[in-house]
């Protein structure tokens, strides 16, 4: 797993000499950004999809949100950002209505007002308090996400491990049953 994941991201020194990244190479660099072991890759994986259920901004909150924090934790960088990326324009619109029910439902609020508001085209005037929800909801999905997400990769890192340990015994059992 560990040669496949630095097979497909860039390396340090390509990244470092891209003229938007001159600034920062010197914070990245040396910090354990870069590593890939089981614990900075899983816990990226995990703070990535947490970080993927912030509500889309206009902003590049997420990459920014994912630098900091993963300079901060030193967690691997490309993992992180490549999770970030589950949250896209094609799934915004499920992510942030699944965040809206969600929230709506912990809070006990009623959503078939707003459904309603919808046909009137008089939205706009409820639009304010779909706020709460959103962010509770995008709060509890994102925990729920990142809960999972690092469960499921600890399995996958440990799966690819004992595969690739059982490999390497049956062709040792091989070549010794060869050499007798």
């Amino acid at each position: 797993m560990q040669r496949w994941l630095k097979r497909i991201t860039p390396d340090r020194l390509s990244l470092e000499k891209l003229w938007c990244l001159k600034p920062f190479t010197a914070l990245v660099h040396g910090r354990g950004c870069w590593t890939f072991n089981r614990h900075s890759v899983t816990r990226a994986f995990a703070l990535g999809l947490f970080i993927a259920f912030i509500p889309p901004t206009p902003l590049p909150v997420h990459i920014v949100t994912c630098v900091i924090l993963g300079m901060l934790f030193r967690l691997n960088l490309p993992v992180l950002i490549a999770t970030v990326f589950v949250s896209n324009p094609f799934t915004w619109l499920p992510q942030v209505a699944g965040s809206i029910w969600v929230g709506a439902k912990l809070m006990g609020m009623d959503l078939m007002p707003m459904l309603h508001a919808l046909k009137t085209r008089s939205l706009w005037t409820e639009v304010h308090q779909l706020w709460a929800p959103l962010l509770l909801g995008a709060l509890v999905l994102g925990l729920a996400a990142a809960g999972l997400g690092y469960v499921l990769a600890q399995l996958a890192w440990r799966a690819h491990v004992i595969f690739h340990l059982r490999r390497r015994r049956a062709r040792l059992s091989m070549r010794s049953t060869a050499l007798d």
